[in-house]
C-alpha cells in the first residue's frame, strides 16, 4: 500500500504542473504576440535605411497584417501546442528627398504568410 502511494506521488510530480488553463492562456499569449510584432513594425518604420539613385530616394520595411489565426491543440497528454499564423508585408516607399519618401505611402512588395510554432511547458507559452 505504501509502495503504491509512493509510486503514485512520484508519477503525479513527474507529471508538467500546468498554472493555468493553456489554452484560455495562449489566446493572451497571441494577443501580446501580435503587439509585439506591431511594435517591431514600429521600430522598422521608423529606421528604414534610405538609398540615393537617379536622384530618387527608396528605403523598404517590414509590417505584419492585423488579420492573424491563433489555434491550440491541447487537451491530449502530449504537450500543448499553439500556432499563429499572420502575413510578413515587405513594404517600398520612395519619393525625391527622404522627407518627401517619408511622407509617401508605403507599397507592398512582397507578402509571405508566417506560422510561427509554440508550446507550453512550466506553466508558460515558449517560443
Amino acid at each position: 500500500m505504501k509502495r503504491s502511494l509512493l509510486l503514485c506521488a512520484l508519477v503525479a510530480l513527474s507529471l508538467p504542473a500546468y498554472a493555468e488553463d493553456p489554452q484560455a492562456a495562449f489566446h493572451s499569449f497571441c494577443a501580446e504576440w501580435m503587439q509585439k510584432l506591431q511594435a517591431r513594425e514600429h521600430h522598422n518604420i521608423t529606421n528604414i535605411k534610405w538609398h540615393t539613385s537617379n536622384g530618387k530616394v527608396e528605403g523598404s520595411f517590414v509590417g505584419y497584417t492585423r488579420e492573424h489565426v491563433c489555434a491550440e491543440k491541447t487537451g491530449t497528454d502530449a504537450v500543448p501546442v499553439g500556432t499563429i499564423t499572420y502575413r510578413e508585408v515587405r513594404y517600398e516607399k520612395h519619393g525625391n528627398s527622404i522627407a518627401e519618401a517619408e511622407l509617401s505611402p508605403a507599397r507592398p512588395v512582397e507578402t509571405t504568410e508566417i506560422t510561427e510554432i509554440f508550446r507550453y511547458s512550466n506553466g508558460r507559452w515558449i517560443y
